[in-house]
């Protein structure tokens, strides 16, 4: 082994030089004769760059080396020796040209992600402009691949940011051994790689090599110790179909993968024009979500949560409506999520807390108000001064606000999470877990959070009776929640069949509209939802046949 400029080089029979996944190898030239021999079977071209000769037992490159090739230079003279000096020297020079006086160190570090080794966003992005140009005088194809880990923030969070950086290593080394020559990769950033595939004649050729970077990820030895395996999810964009221009192709790779990520793990799209207008919407409504709180755009609703026998109202979810000036009501499924991606969720969420506690407290009957906090909010260290002050400047007894959180919120941060949930509990305010069953280790938040109630998440409730483990499911989580005396709703009401399986299954409260849809503030103090919720007539008679059995 032989250390130069803080790298370990390791001895091969040639000078290699390898830009590569983790390592830059250097090998000395004692025996290269038995490396020319091997080269083919291993997929190496013999590029010589220009002579080799012995000058004051110095070896003396002259020409250029282009960056990221695969070096095998000519065998020296027999029985030449070899020193750190030289290999130092040698390596100097092959990576940063003649008299470019550059470290390999600083060459390292301007061109590589540190993390990886592999190439970094700039490298990647001048590679890609030259690619465009040679591929555009050549009237070629080509296709940029953007790939993602998908949970990858859950790894960095429950398991620090050592094993995620470990988690980068072991995905690059199966993306980078998949790849053919010519192909290039690096990673962008944070958890997202991406690949330059040049010379393709058709989408097919990428699908195949995506199905194979998928299938090595996934399949691959864990070697950090995770419970499960690692996938990645793709998107991809192709030179000049969907763009000419290299900004515009990333950002189209980019924006087939978050359309990717949205449908399941390990997902692939290619990029289509109907994504690119999805993008430009998204983009203008950002812009709009700035204004739309201050314009008087959103207002709330409240579904009201009910025991299922009696119809009596114990309390109500608050849910925010946008009703746009041009675009009338906007969907929550679609505001919602470009909120809590950016920092607008934060504003948002303080709107939504005081527009509910103020009218709440106008209320006749001292019910609950349920309001949703996001992970980003549940993080702030401010939520619990926020809560304090506005339950103060509204006049709402703190045991008539409920904060729901979700499985995933709670992990995001579980210290901070956890030190912002006592300190609510200190306030009075009680805690319920949103959409439980979907996030991650479950029954540990149930046992380690400070909560008040959990909510079962629509998607097991619709699934009971075409899914018998979604059953199980919803049976498993009643019982736990009775032996640690822990109120459950069911989450999401929306037929007979269902509100039949609750009753049968021996639960008391539920929501969704099949009890009651949202309605606005003004008519809560209504008779019709003063105390009770009126019974649909499917209701009471699937009551009474159960009140026979």
């Amino acid at each position: 082994m032989l250390m130069i400029d803080e790298f370990v080089f390791t001895e091969r029979s040639a000078l290699l030089i390898a830009m590569g996944l983790a390592t830059l190898v250097v090998a000395c030239l004692t025996s290269v004769h038995q490396w020319t021999q091997a080269r083919k079977a291993r997929g190496l071209s013999r590029i010589v760059l220009g002579g080799i000769s012995v000058s004051s037992g110095l070896f003396a490159i002259w020409s250029t080396y282009w960056v990221g090739n695969r070096v095998l230079l000519p065998a020296p003279p027999e029985g030449f020796g070899i020193n750190p000096t030289l290999l130092t020297y040698i390596a100097g020079v092959v990576l940063t040209g003649i008299g470019a006086g550059m470290s390999i160190r600083d060459r390292w570090n301007r061109t590589r992600d540190l993390v990886t080794g592999l190439e970094n966003r700039a490298n990647f992005i001048d590679r890609l402009d030259r690619e465009i140009t040679a591929h555009q005088a050549r009237s070629q194809k080509l296709a940029i691949l953007c790939l993602d880990i998908d949970g990858f923030k859950n790894i960095n969070d429950l398991y620090g940011h050592t094993t995620g950086d470990h988690a980068l290593r072991e995905v690059a080394g199966k993306l980078s051994a998949t790849l053919s020559r010519g192909q290039t990769l690096a990673r962008l950033g944070g958890d997202e790689f991406a690949i330059l595939m040049p010379n393709i004649e058709s989408p097919t050729e990428v699908r195949l090599l995506v199905e194979r970077l998928q299938r090595n990820v996934f399949t691959g030895t864990n070697e950090i110790g995770l419970p499960g395996s690692i996938s990645v999810s793709v998107g991809i964009a192709m030179y000049p179909s969907d763009a000419s221009d290299r900004a515009e192709l990333l950002t189209y790779a980019d924006t087939a993968l978050h359309r990717a990520k949205d449908e399941e793990s390990g997902s692939c799209r290619f990029f289509d024009p109907a994504m690119g207008q999805q993008l430009r919407e998204r983009r203008t409504i950002e812009e709009e979500l700035q204004k739309a709180i201050q314009d008087g755009q959103f207002h709330l609703v409240y579904q009201p949560q009910a025991k299922i026998r009696t119809g009596e109202v114990t309390g109500f979810e608050a849910l925010s409506r946008w009703t746009h000036p041009i675009r009338g009501d906007v969907s929550p499924g679609l505001f919602i999520p470009i909120a809590e991606e950016s920092s607008f969720i934060l504003t948002l969420g303080e709107w939504v807390l005081r527009s509910a506690c103020q009218e709440a407290a106008t209320w006749k009957r001292p019910l609950t108000v349920a309001v949703n906090v996001s992970a980003r909010q549940l993080i702030d260290t401010g939520l619990a001064d926020l809560v304090s002050n506005v339950l103060a400047e509204t006049n709402l007894p703190p045991g008539r606000l409920e904060i729901e959180v979700t499985e995933t919120a709670l992990i995001s941060d579980p210290n901070r999470a956890l030190e912002t949930l006592n300190r609510l509990k200190a306030l009075g305010v009680s805690i319920a877990m949103d959409d439980f069953g979907t996030g991650y280790s479950s029954l540990s938040n149930v046992r380690e959070f400070p909560l008040d109630k959990i909510k079962i998440d629509r998607s097991f409730i619709k699934a009971v009776h075409a899914n018998k483990q979604a059953a199980s499911i919803v049976r498993a989580v009643r019982l736990l929640c009775d032996g640690l005396g822990l109120p459950v709703i069911a989450e999401g009401v929306e037929t007979a069949d269902e509100l039949n399986f609750l009753i049968k299954e021996g639960f008391t409260d539920a929501q969704g509209y099949f009890l009651g849809a949202p309605v606005p503030a003004s008519e809560i103090a209504t008779s019709a939802y003063d105390n009770v919720i009126p019974l649909p007539t499917t209701r009471v008679r699937l009551l009474s046949e159960v009140a026979v059995q």
